[in-house]
């Protein structure tokens, strides 16, 4: 059985059509990146060197810090990249980008909460205990503090910040959360941590393990749907401006 993603979910969920555009008939359509993708790499990299350093016994300044996302941004940047927002231009992105890791760093030094065990790391979920059910994912940044409580962290760019309890129904961290517990042997308890940076505010959560339970069971009969379906219809939404493959939807 296919090794899904929550992202290959995700996508089934939003549109069918475009589920089977890219993961079954694989059609090859070049998509040009955009620049709120294209910031979003750019800051998850600045914060992995903030805490890969970190690692090393070495904190780099906010100016280090700039510097490297500046290189970053200029040595990746080229022409392709779309602006959708004309009044927009390159310079108010890389400033935006600028003020995310300012503000996160103010907030967060000095940066001696828990122990960072993990960076961008590959993690394996394994849904019912068989080899039927599997899911891949990874990890911005895994945390162990002196209570065996483990934190996953995730970064987040995006312009909306999630009201009433849209983010404690987010699945993503939850998955993951899975598979820290079959990796780690000595967790006691996860906290799902998400730090919106374009609002300078970080939301924390956990799941309970009858919560775990029926997200398990829930995404089980979501790969048994794909799985099986023979029709994919096109979900219709604002989302549909923004998909690669909208000049060939029918």
């Amino acid at each position: 059985m296919t090794i899904y993603s929550y992202s290959r979910l995700k996508c089934y969920e939003q549109c069918p059509r475009k589920y089977k555009f890219q993961y079954i008939d694989k059609i090859k359509i070049e998509a040009r990146e955009n620049v709120e993708l294209f910031l979003g790499k750019r800051v998850h990299e600045t914060l992995k060197k903030l805490y890969r350093d970190l690692q090393y016994q070495k904190e780099n300044t906010l100016g280090e810090l700039l510097d490297y996302l500046h290189y970053m941004w200029s040595k990746n940047w080229n022409d392709s990249i779309v602006i959708v927002k004309k009044k927009y231009c390159q310079e108010d992105y890389q400033n935006t980008a600028s003020k995310y890791i300012t503000d996160y760093y103010h907030r967060c030094k000095p940066f001696n909460h828990g122990r960072t065990i993990a960076l961008d790391e590959r993690i394996f979920i394994n849904l019912n205990g068989s080899n039927g059910y599997k899911m891949i994912g990874y990890i911005d940044r895994l945390v162990k503090n002196d209570d065996s409580c483990y934190e996953i962290h995730d970064y987040k760019t995006s312009s909306r910040f999630p009201f009433g309890n849209k983010i404690y129904n987010e699945k993503q961290l939850a998955l993951y959360s899975i598979g820290v517990k079959e990796r780690y042997y000595d967790v006691k308890d996860i906290d799902l941590i998400w730090h919106y940076l374009k609002f300078n505010k970080e939301i924390k959560s956990s799941w309970t393990d009858e919560e775990i339970k029926k997200l398990k069971y829930n995404i089980t009969r979501l790969i048994d749907s794909i799985e099986t379906t023979k029709v994919f219809p096109v979900y219709h939404s604002k989302l549909c401006y923004w998909c690669r493959f909208k000049d060939i939807c029918g």
